[in-house]
């Protein structure tokens, strides 16, 4: 790893930047010989490396409050109860693990609802907890923003499309503002004589003829 090294988010133990590739010597040994890391991800302050195995550690910081964490440490509480973590991801101020077997946490801070808990829920959790609407849904990637997260989901079989049915869609009405904003925009572009409006080419004035 290399670059700012906020909060030891670049796995050395140490709080410093690194101008140069630099071997994460916490990630090599004898624990690591037949469950090598196999994903890595890396957040505003904090990084996730998932190993073959399906376990997660975790360095640096994600939350405003509390310690950073400044080695890679095993999130116990999936490894414990014999999670195999598939997907992971990490942004400014949330984490999320999906495992093999159906299963989504994350904790953070969630402003916007990006950690999932739905609506009535904490928009925080100092622990990882369960993103109920995606039980039992097969999350094969996940990728966080800022403000949101999106996740790519399992559609194969019959047991697929019964986990996704209670999952909430983006309808088209959702985005309808969005959409008649943009076509406005557009029109206003053409109207001012932007992409669309051919250029009439000038007429040539006619000479008079003198007498």
């Amino acid at each position: 790893t290399w670059g700012s090294g906020d909060y030891g988010c670049l796995g050395h133990n140490i709080q410093a930047d690194e101008y140069y590739p630099r071997q994460v010597s916490l990630l090599r040994g004898p624990i690591f010989a037949n469950n090598h890391p196999v994903d890595a991800v890396a957040g505003s302050n904090c990084t996730l490396v998932r190993t073959k195995h399906g376990h997660v550690y975790y360095v640096g910081k994600h939350r405003q409050v509390g310690e950073a964490t400044m080695r890679f440490t095993l999130i116990d509480a999936l490894a414990n109860n014999s999670h195999n973590v598939v997907a992971i991801g990490a942004g400014s101020a949330t984490v999320f693990c999906s495992t093999k077997a159906g299963v989504t946490v994350s904790w953070g801070m969630g402003s916007h609802g990006e950690l999932g808990y739905g609506a009535g829920e904490n928009k925080s959790s100092a622990k990882p907890k369960f993103v109920n609407v995606l039980d039992s849904c097969l999350v094969s990637a996940v990728s966080c923003g800022m403000g949101h997260t999106l996740f790519l989901i399992r559609n194969e079989d019959s047991e697929d499309v019964k986990a996704l049915k209670k999952v909430p869609r983006v309808e088209k009405e959702d985005v309808a503002e969005f959409v008649e904003l943009i076509k406005g925009k557009k029109s206003s572009d053409i109207g001012a004589g932007g992409a669309g409006e051919e250029e009439k080419p000038a007429k040539k004035k006619q000479k008079s003829k003198k007498k």
